[in-house]
């Protein structure tokens, strides 16, 4: 079978930015752990700004399957399927923290709302879109209120990566409760309270 030395490249890349962070990240460790020369990854990618380009579709392509795994699984349930969508989205950062860090964006040209871009962030937020459609929330309304789960999603993540838990806390327990208070402020805001007891 022929080697797929670009994939390889960049799943070790991935697994370097994991552990190191953007700052402490070496194209030649990348090299060494794949044994190749340590100018592979330039001679693939064109320098770091194309590999890292590569790893933030890599990483978007893997985590659209798990929102159209979602999508399909919760169907026209739009607002569970968004908040499992925001779940997931939240783990992604924290097995990836260095998307939280600007200068992972800034070597790619992009600032840190880069990741705006994927498609697996337009699905969840689709997914949101969709639910206030349904109920006919105008958007200028809803976008406002988008605003509180990207905060919800950096702060988790944040707190997460860092250890910063006050004790006897449980994250998902604290994530699904904020969440279900931006749903049930939106919904009560919109005339909606009957739907409170149908939250997640």
């Amino acid at each position: 079978m022929k080697r797929d030395l670009e994939s390889e490249l960049i799943r070790e890349a991935v697994a370097q930015l994991q552990k190191n962070g953007v700052e402490g990240f070496s194209a030649r460790a990348v090299a060494e752990a794949c044994g190749v020369s340590c100018a592979a990854p330039f001679k693939h990618f064109e320098g770091r700004r194309g590999l890292f380009l590569a790893i933030s579709r890599y990483l978007d392509q893997m985590l659209l399957k798990v929102m159209g795994e979602i999508e399909s699984r919760r169907g026209t349930d739009y607002k569970k399927a968004h908040l499992d969508m925001n779940v997931a989205y939240i783990n992604f950062l924290c097995l990836n923290p260095f998307l939280i860090n600007e200068s992972f964006w800034k070597t790619i040209d992009e600032k840190q709302s880069g990741i705006r871009k994927w498609e697996s962030f337009k699905k969840m937020t689709g997914q949101f879109s969709l639910y206030c459609r349904e109920h006919q929330i105008p958007e200028n309304i809803y976008k406002s209120y988008y605003f509180n789960f990207q905060t919800l999603a950096y702060g988790a993540a944040f707190v997460t990566v860092n250890n910063l838990f006050l004790e006897g806390c449980d994250l998902a327990t604290g994530i699904e409760d904020l969440q279900e208070r931006i749903y049930r402020n939106l919904e009560q805001n919109m005339g909606y309270s009957h739907q409170v007891g149908n939250l997640i």
